[in-house]
């Protein structure tokens, strides 16, 4: 007697067929990385795991690619490919690595958007809506609310950007929409934080001034403000921070205390310069010795 399926069982298994047969089909334009199957009189066969499809390379398209290169391909190299058209000769994708080469951009941007990593680009133009940047052969969008800036954002702000090289994350990459969107906003959190967790209480760094304030002076470290009360400037009395600082001026500081949860940095400066009542002390000494 046959033994009935269980329906959970059948659903789950249908379900498993569905996912491992279930592609998206790949669409030109589309870039890809690729795995070499084969290198033969056919041309070059490669796997697209992402659509379940194999692809095939044209000759006239490893024509176009450098002699050291083409002699480089073999069996399991990873290429990125371009897709040129869904349906081609024998049922492969036709696609091109020569304008793969040109488009991996899209790759990389994929993979910056898995890791997380800071990069920095160029601000190329700006819009209502935000900046444009340079990234690579493609341009990337950083909205208003991804900016770096305290409110929103206004043109004269904006057009300020413009040439600036500034640090950013991918949160979004469409190939199909052709849409990379980038944060500014995002990458300095990331950046303060890496900042934070390097700081050690006792050790010496060298930051920028940023701005004097009537209690002290905030000094950049890098993605991070740390301050130097008043009283930490200099062994002297310090009526006003601008007699031993400036804007913009590079300055090494003794980190005093780090409080990551609020991001404070407690800093000194003239704990780096030498003691005057050391000094003393040392001149005393040196008399009484001579007076003996």
């Amino acid at each position: 007697m046959q033994e009935r399926q269980n329906p959970t069982q059948s659903g789950a298994f249908a379900a498993l067929l569905k996912e491992h047969y279930a592609y998206s089909a790949p669409r030109r334009g589309e870039v890809f990385k690729a795995t070499i199957l084969s290198l033969n009189g056919d041309g070059v066969i490669v796997d697209l795991p992402e659509s379940k499809r194999d692809g095939r390379v044209p000759d006239r398209d490893l024509e176009m690619l450098e002699t050291e290169f083409r002699a480089t391909l073999e069996v399991g190299m990873q290429v990125p490919v371009r897709i040129l058209k869904n349906e081609g000769r024998e049922g492969y994708v036709l696609v091109s690595i020569n304008q793969g080469l040109k488009y991996a951009d899209w790759l990389r941007a994929q993979e910056l958007l898995e890791n997380g990593q800071v990069i920095e680009a160029e601000v190329i133009d700006y819009n209502r809506g935000g900046v444009l940047v340079s990234f690579g052969r493609l341009r990337g969008f950083a909205p208003n609310s991804h900016l770096a800036v305290s409110r929103k954002p206004s043109s004269e702000i904006k057009s300020r950007y413009v040439g600036r090289t500034i640090s950013l994350v991918v949160i979004d990459v469409n190939q199909r929409r052709r849409r990379l969107v980038l944060s500014e906003r995002k990458a300095n959190r990331i950046q303060r934080q890496e900042v934070l967790d390097s700081l050690t209480e006792g050790e010496t760094r060298t930051g920028v001034v940023r701005n004097l304030v009537d209690f002290g002076a905030f000094v950049d470290l890098g993605g991070v403000d740390g301050l130097i009360h008043i009283s930490e400037l200099d062994w002297d009395y310090v009526e006003e921070p601008s007699q031993v600082l400036s804007v913009g001026e590079k300055v090494d500081v003794l980190v005093l205390g780090v409080d990551r949860e609020r991001e404070r940095i407690e800093l000194s400066r003239k704990r780096l310069l030498p003691d005057p009542s050391q000094s003393m002390a040392i001149e005393v000494n040196d008399l009484e010795r001579l007076a003996v």
